[in-house]
């Protein structure tokens, strides 16, 4: 009984230690899990902390780099992100006949030219690559088949032209071998003002041989009777019907063809990045200002051929109609793309009316600036006047140069360029020549040495190299061991 007692005593204490053992694993759990939770929300409130600060640090050395780089702009979007840009610089004109084409393009040649882009100008020393016939790439100086190497994605080329800005007739995949992965731009007018410019500087009516009276109009006349007397006109011949439609690229004989006028509008449209109006040169440009990524002065631009007051004709509302109906694909091609114009103005949101603005004022002063004590010199061939600067400044002497002007310097820079490519390679290759000399005159050597008349073993190992070492330097004693002569005894002087 005793022993009884003693074990169930000793069953107790167990159980009571066992109990108290339990009781302290759990109070441990229980702090074990207020720690850990205390742990996990100060890890979370101190890495928040570190991203906002990293978030912050981040932004803030973008707004440096693009603070330090101003050539890369940054636009904001609402209040929530930045969307950056780099300047566009491969870029294809489609030069249209007396639509503000040459305004254009010397906006284009002036931000090519001063920061040394590559353009695709003509091959022979003319302003244009062909008026009456498709664009090809051979029609291109120093344009080379070597150059066209398409990579596994299409925009990182690094073969081909930055620019062309010349009139040309529109062919996609021969440019795209020109200037690849570029943006398309071009120029439109209203037809019947279009017609009328390239009536007057093509000089249809002498072309033509309409005689009229002092108050006779000659498109009058000429729309008597248009088939007849588009007959005689060689000059210019393409610009007589529809001629932007024909500059970009549409066939003469589907003109009376609805379907494929319209199915070549799409086209235009699907390939085009921008189509300007030049009855809205400035909101045009805004855009074009917006799709390039360029800055403000990049756009700006004087008018250097204004057409003489003397040499317009008055338009009747008759005469109207009939130039509409006579260019009534370039009507329905200058509709769409005036309304898809003003749909990107719309678009563009509420600043746009601000930096239009903003440009016209810089345009005054810069205008007010360039011109003063400029002159105006008459182009009787093409009834132009044309401003000759006045301010002789780099920056004024690039803004009112002519296309032409500027085509001339690209292509003397290019022959500079040229010139000292071959230059260099020509000293290169005298260079390869010479050493091609020396080297075969070493395997001559080597080779007459190894004929059977030499004194020499056929193989070239080291014992022949030792015994013309051996030859040479007996010759060598032979000369030291000469006696010395009375002279010489003299002149050494007694030992």
């Amino acid at each position: 009984m005793v022993l009884v007692g003693i074990e169930a005593k000793m069953l107790t204490s167990a159980q009571e230690r066992h109990l108290s053992c339990l009781d302290c694993l759990a109070r441990a759990t229980k702090r074990l899990r207020i720690f850990s939770s205390v742990f996990i929300v100060c890890s979370l409130i101190f890495s928040s902390a570190i991203y906002l600060n990293s978030g912050t640090l981040q932004f803030n050395q973008v707004h440096l780099v693009h603070t330090i780089y101003n050539r890369t702009t940054t636009q904001l979007v609402g209040t929530r992100r930045l969307v950056e840009c780099a300047p566009v610089q491969r870029i294809v004109f489609l030069k249209t006949h007396k639509t503000a084409g040459t305004s254009i393009g010397t906006i284009l040649q002036r931000y090519g030219y001063t920061r040394n882009l590559s353009f695709a100008i003509p091959a022979k020393d003319t302003p244009v690559f062909h008026c009456c016939r498709y664009f090809k790439r051979t029609d291109v100086y120093q344009y080379t088949e070597q150059e066209v190497q398409f990579e596994p994605e299409f925009g990182n080329q690094t073969w081909g032209f930055n620019m062309m800005t010349s009139h040309a007739v529109y062919s996609r995949p021969e440019m795209d071998a020109v200037v690849p992965d570029g943006l398309y731009v071009t120029s439109l007018r209203n037809p019947v003002d279009q017609f009328e410019s390239a009536f007057v500087y093509f000089d249809m009516m002498k072309q033509a041989k309409i005689t009229t009276n002092n108050n006779t109009n000659p498109l009058s006349v000429f729309f008597t009777n248009p088939e007849k007397y588009r007959k005689r006109i060689r000059y210019g011949e393409k610009q007589v019907q529809n001629g932007q439609m024909y500059d970009l690229g549409f066939q003469s004989q589907y003109f009376s063809d609805p379907f494929y006028i319209r199915y070549k509008i799409r086209q235009l449209e699907r390939e085009f990045d921008l189509v300007i109006i030049k009855e809205y040169f400035d909101e045009s440009l805004i855009l074009m200002k917006k799709l390039f990524c360029w800055e403000m002065d990049d756009i700006l631009y004087i008018p250097k051929r204004i057409r003489d007051s003397g040499f317009r004709y008055n338009i009747s509302e008759n005469l109207r109609q009939n130039i509409r109906e006579w260019n009534h694909a370039d009507v329905l091609l200058y509709e769409h793309f005036n309304r898809t114009l003003w749909r990107k103005i719309e678009e563009y949101g509420a600043e746009f009316w601000q930096e239009l603005d903003a440009f016209r004022r810089r345009i005054v002063d810069v205008t007010s600036l360039c011109e003063a004590g400029s002159q105006i010199i008459k182009d009787n061939v093409h009834h132009m006047n044309i401003i000759r600067l006045g301010n002789k400044t780099n920056f004024c002497r690039n803004l009112l140069r002519m296309d032409g002007e500027y085509t001339a310097l690209i292509r003397k820079r290019m022959q500079v360029k040229e010139w000292r490519n071959t230059k260099r390679n020509t000293s290169i290759s005298d260079l390869n020549s010479k050493q091609q000399t020396v080297k075969g005159n070493i395997n001559s050597t080597k080779s007459k040495l190894s004929t059977n008349n030499s004194p020499i073993s056929d193989t070239m190992n080291g014992k022949r190299i030792t015994r013309v070492r051996k030859k040479i330097f007996k010759k060598i004693v032979k000369k030291i061991k000469k006696p010395v002569t009375k002279a010489g005894y003299k002149a050494v002087g007694k030992p």
